[in-house]
């Protein structure tokens, strides 16, 4: 094996990008300085089942899975066939598309608080739309949130972010999401004014089912409706969401990601009386009915329906867990994996956080010239393509790099192993 992973045509697209694209990439996560710049790829050429090949040539198991869209595979049959049969037919017209009924008829069929639906292109514009929802049903203006749910002003308002108006903030306060008493003293003090409790139920870790059913109680005595952002969680934890494995239904929700397979779809789902109201409010984008990525969702929803898919991505994460941490074990590597194992998270847990941070590059630099991509920190996702083999191929490259991990802490040396540029933070959210 060469000392350092051949990514150089990626590293040269990337520089050219930068002088294009803020940030050199459409995708906050995507940076490549969030990952072993240098070390590590950027562009893909193609994907396939579990793995992805950069433009450099090089293959690799993929746990990344464009952030989490991707559940049952790249390129996967059926859905590739659903999607090449309605461009023939056409993706969008100024007339509706039968596939946005089909397709609302099958998410209000599995997903227990959908009974009306509407579709974005994306989660950012379907947790808005959701806001928006809840603002317009309850004639309340405070929403309480933990975790992120997007870029719009909104939800960044609660993060002072740059960009947004002052004035914005008074409408949204944050909580930790397990902390009861902290939800409940902010529903005090916004008593009567609160539209809505908005939170993501398993967002790197998952929350203790009593926590989620004590914030639908609290939702409930303070008239404020709950919606659960399933972005993530959906259609992984449970066929029917996080909602379905936890057994408690809020009164809006929000899925994309793994809705239509990696094709852009956003859902806005929810109670009828709730949801009814949306008929008038602005929410309206031009690309709602969108035929490809419906035709693309229709497919999916039935193969979640009728395979064992979350079986599947549950049993593999499991394995991968119990690998990845008993090599942890075997080399004395403060390396532990937590979460749900259909898309955990991961940490080292070094006291100096500077020397978890190397660690994790060198981690990400290591188990990438061994051909598996895994994301700084988790989440790691899961397809339906993930077979027995990928499973034991990646929790061998993760054996063969926590002993390098091991040695290079041991002897100091991990600035001396690492052999690419700076990591930079390129996503940052909040309680």
């Amino acid at each position: 094996m060469s000392d350092k992973l051949n990514v150089d045509r990626s590293v040269e697209l990337y520089k050219r990008a930068c002088e294009l694209v803020p940030g050199g990439s459409q995708t906050n996560s995507k940076r490549a300085t969030a990952y072993a710049p240098g070390v590590w790829p950027i562009y893909f050429d193609s994907a396939e089942g579990c793995r992805v090949t950069d433009i450099d040539g090089n293959t690799y198991i993929d746990y990344v899975l464009a952030l989490g869209p991707i559940t049952l595979g790249y390129c996967y049959e059926p859905m590739d066939e659903a999607i090449q049969a309605q461009l023939g037919k056409g993706i969008i017209a100024g007339l509706l598309s039968p596939l946005e009924v089909e397709v609302a008829e099958k998410i209000c069929n599995m997903v227990p608080c959908a009974e009306m639906v509407r579709y974005m292109k994306g989660g950012a514009e379907g947790t808005s739309a959701a806001a928006r929802i809840a603002r317009g049903y309850t004639g309340k203006e405070v929403i309480l949130n933990s975790g992120y749910r997007g870029w719009s002003d909104i939800w960044a308002a609660q993060a002072g972010n740059p960009g947004v108006p002052e004035a914005f903030e008074a409408s949204i306060e944050g909580f930790p999401r397990d902390d009861l008493n902290a939800l409940e003293d902010l529903l005090k003090k916004h008593r009567g004014n609160v539209a809505m409790i908005a939170l993501d139920v398993a967002g790197g870790t998952a929350a203790p089912k009593e926590v989620v059913e004590g914030i639908r109680k609290l939702a409930d005595e303070h008239e404020a409706l709950l919606m659960f952002d399933e972005i993530v969680s959906g259609f992984r934890m449970a066929p029917g969401g996080g909602q379905q494995y936890y057994g408690v239904t809020p009164d809006l929700a929000v899925f994309a990601k793994g809705v239509a397979n990696g094709m852009p779809l956003g859902v806005v789902c929810g109670k009828r009386e709730v949801m009814e109201c949306a008929k008038d409010l602005i929410i309206s984008i031009t690309y709602g009915g969108e035929a490809l990525s419906l035709a693309a969702a229709s497919v999916c929803l039935d193969i979640y329906k009728n395979e064992p898919v979350q079986d599947h991505m549950w049993n593999q994460g499991d394995k991968l867990r119990e690998g990845f941490e008993a090599a942890a074990r075997a080399n004395r590597v403060p390396f532990r994996c937590y979460g749900p194992s259909v898309m955990h998270s991961m940490k080292f847990e070094y006291d100096d956080a500077d020397l978890a941070g190397k660690v994790w590059t060198l981690f990400l630099q290591e188990t990438a010239r061994r051909g598996v991509l895994i994301r700084r920190g988790g989440l790691l996702f899961i397809t339906y393509s993930h077979d027995d083999e990928a499973i034991e191929q990646t929790i061998a490259v993760v054996a063969e790099t926590l002993p390098i991990i091991a040695e290079a802490v041991e002897a100091g040396d991990v600035d001396d192993r690492l052999l690419g540029g700076e990591v930079e933070e390129s996503f940052r959210s909040f309680a």
